[in-house]
């Protein structure tokens, strides 16, 4: 089964200038889930949300690179089989 990568997500945060506690708080998730998706913790991951993932990229988007946004939009294109 696709899934996101839990460490491309950590990597927007970061450039995106976020703590966990941050983003956590902007997307309504609690920073242990923050840690656990960037973690690759398999039972989170498996169970990770779109709309978790969308809120995320949403967050970080307009503070990163044209790079990092053009390799999120990648890795979404690879979860839809695109």
């Amino acid at each position: 089964m696709a899934h996101f990568s839990g460490l491309e997500l950590k990597s927007l945060r970061k450039e995106a200038g976020f703590t966990q506690k941050v983003l956590a708080s902007k997307i309504g998730i609690s920073r242990e889930t923050v840690v656990a998706i960037e973690n690759e913790h398999p039972k989170t991951i498996d169970s990770l949300s779109l709309e978790v993932v969308n809120a995320w990229w949403l967050a970080c988007r307009k503070s990163v690179s044209e790079s990092s946004q053009l390799s999120f939009k990648v890795q979404v294109m690879k979860f839809f089989g695109m």
